[in-house]
Formats: C-alpha cells, structure tokens, sequence
C-alpha cells in the first residue's frame, strides 16, 4: 500500500471534496433544544382605526374606535392605559381624542387590561385616514413599569370625516 493508483485517488478526492461543507455544518438534532422567541415580559397590543358596530348598532352613530390593551405574564396593578386617536392630514396630524383608563378602579388590574373607549364620531363620510397610539403605566411587584408608545399596525382610510 505504498504506491496507491491515481484511479482510486481522483474519485476519493471528489467525494472527500463534495462531502467537507456537510461534515463541518452544525447538525442538529431532535433532543437539542430549540431557541425560542421571548416575548417581553409586558406588552401593548394596539389595532387598527376603525367604525364602532357596536355605537352603530345601540349609539344609532357613526365613530371610528381604536382598542388597545396591556397584556402581561404577571399581574399588574393601578394600570393607566392611554390611547390616543390621530387624524393624518397635509400639514401634521392633529390629536382628535384621547382616554385614559382609571387605575383606581378595579378593570385597571390584572394580566390583561383593555381600553376600547377612545372614540371620535364622524361627522358626514369623507374618505380620512386615521390611526392610534398607546402608552401604559402600571405597578408590578411593587415597582412602576413603562410600556412605550405603540402605533397601530396600519394608518386606515374610512369613510368618516371629522
């Protein structure tokens, strides 16, 4: 085995050659556990502008609403979730409405806190766009904890002029 053929060493060199990026890839295996995602520990889900079905159906008017809530994986406490409601137009977007929820009150507590009360009615059925904004402040453990403003996904067009 001194002298090895020049046959045999051509293909062993391409198969050495075609195999070398997968023998030094990471192999992964099913009892590797996989990275996961963290979502933060506290959020503000925000949804997009839109017509109130339910003021069109009991307020017998028309307005555009945006929901929000403070969602956490521990509970929170004395909650002040503020949405705001903007209006985009040529010259800047002017704050059409704001609300706060009341941290006293007992809705203002828990992992889930909403605000669907900031609403803006229409005034007759122009095409405008419209979008929101939210921020919360609530106690955890014992300490004061900041969520950020939070946009709405998507500036929506309604049919509703303010």
């Amino acid at each position: 085995m001194k002298y090895i053929r020049k046959k045999t060493i051509k293909p062993l060199l391409m198969s050495v050659c075609s195999l070398s990026p997968i023998l030094f890839m990471p192999l992964a295996t099913a009892a590797s556990p996989q990275p996961t995602i963290k979502k933060a520990i506290c959020r503000i889900e925000i949804d997009n502008a839109h017509i109130s079905r339910h003021e069109l159906k009991f307020g017998s008017r028309r307005a555009v609403i945006v929901k929000a809530r403070s969602i956490c994986n521990v509970v929170q406490e004395r909650v002040s979730l503020t949405v705001n409601i903007y209006k985009v137009e040529r010259f800047g977007n002017p704050l059409l409405n704001s609300f706060v929820t009341d941290p006293g009150k007992s809705s203002s507590q828990g992992k889930v806190v909403t605000n669907y009360d900031t609403l803006v009615d229409c005034e007759n059925f122009k095409r405008t766009k419209f979008y929101g904004i939210a921020y919360a402040k609530a106690l955890i453990n014992g300490k004061w904890n900041y969520a950020g403003r939070t946009r709405s996904p998507k500036t929506i067009e309604i049919n509703c002029g303010t």
